[in-house]
């Protein structure tokens, strides 16, 4: 038994590390969007700011694109402060604010905060956080097929060492995505 598992893994290191999709470690897509290496992340596809990532619904098995154009650390969003909005804030508490753009490519109206979500999680957390919604409420209204919408994502971290951050849609399923969010340089 020890020895048919010892070939295993091993057959499974030496498939990993022949595949080897550039020079770059990304790929391509047709529409010019550039997705990340996923042999190292178990298969998890991974964007940066900038890219467009077409995510299928696990759930309601229907795609929908996501853009992600800004992140920043902020102590103040739409005028609100964290010592305002949070109760106890202490100096290391920000708002993480994610500047997205959610276009619906299906011929069906749908809204968004209904049928998909996306945490937000240090480089040290597996699942993350949910969204403060009070922010994100043009998601709670109808996109028609073919529509978009863009809008902030707000949620409330405490800093530590992160240098990078991620922002995941479809968490724990086979379509989960992950856009890689570094550090911003300055508050």
């Amino acid at each position: 038994m020890k020895r048919y598992l010892i070939l295993m893994v091993l057959s499974i290191v030496l498939v990993a590390c022949s595949d080897d999709n550039s020079s770059d470690g990304g790929t391509t897509d047709n529409a010019g969007q550039t997705e990340s290496d996923t042999s190292s992340n178990g298969g998890i596809k991974e964007y940066s700011i900038g890219d467009t990532a077409v995510i299928t619904s696990d759930f309601y098995d229907f795609n929908y694109e996501v853009t992600v154009s800004d992140f920043q650390l902020t102590r103040e969003v739409d005028g609100v402060k964290i010592e305002d909005y949070l109760s106890g804030a202490r100096e290391t508490h920000r708002f993480a604010v994610i500047d997205v753009t959610i276009k619906n490519i299906t011929d069906s109206s749908y809204i968004p905060n209904e049928m998909f979500s996306a945490n937000f999680a240090k480089e040290t957390e597996r699942a993350g956080d949910t969204d403060e919604d009070q922010f994100f409420t043009i998601a709670d209204q109808e996109l028609d097929a073919g529509e978009e919408l863009s809008g902030h994502i707000v949620y409330i971290i405490n800093l530590d060492d992160s240098q990078e951050f991620k922002l995941k849609y479809e968490i724990n399923t086979d379509e989960e995505t992950h856009f890689v969010l570094p550090m911003p340089e300055s508050e």
